[in-house]
């Protein structure tokens, strides 16, 4: 599964195989996604395996942190650049409303949305 930033794209070419070629596409299954794409899937099997450590509780399982490390990863994609702390407010709200069993509170998901945050901006400006 991938995340896409919300960035506005031509959306008047037919997506048919024969419309492919208008997109600059040579083959029907080659992306149409933009190059903000992000793989849900990689980095939700990253996190997997490095969650430990981010908060200083023990007992605490992937499930408790993976509502927080999606909010992050969601807040990279659409915050188009304001910060974790001008979105807070929606964060926290945001946060009570997907957090179903998790364990975390508000301030140690916190941590984890902007861990997510911070690692997805990294890599990007890695590049």
């Amino acid at each position: 599964m991938r995340f896409e930033s919300h960035h506005p794209r031509r959306t008047d070419a037919p997506l048919s195989a024969r419309g492919f070629g208008a997109l600059g596409l040579r083959h029907p299954n080659d992306s149409i996604l933009s190059p903000d794409a992000l793989d849900l899937d990689s980095e939700l099997s990253y996190w997997r395996n490095h969650y430990r450590g981010l908060i200083d509780r023990p007992g605490l399982r992937f499930g408790d942190y993976e509502p927080a490390i999606k909010l992050g990863l969601d807040a990279y994609m659409r915050g188009h650049g304001r910060s974790l702390d001008e979105m807070e407010d929606e964060l926290r709200a945001c946060y009570k409303r997907v957090r179903a069993l998790s364990r975390l509170d508000w301030d140690e998901a916190r941590r984890v949305v902007a861990a997510a945050c911070e690692r997805v901006h990294r890599h990007r400006h890695a590049q």
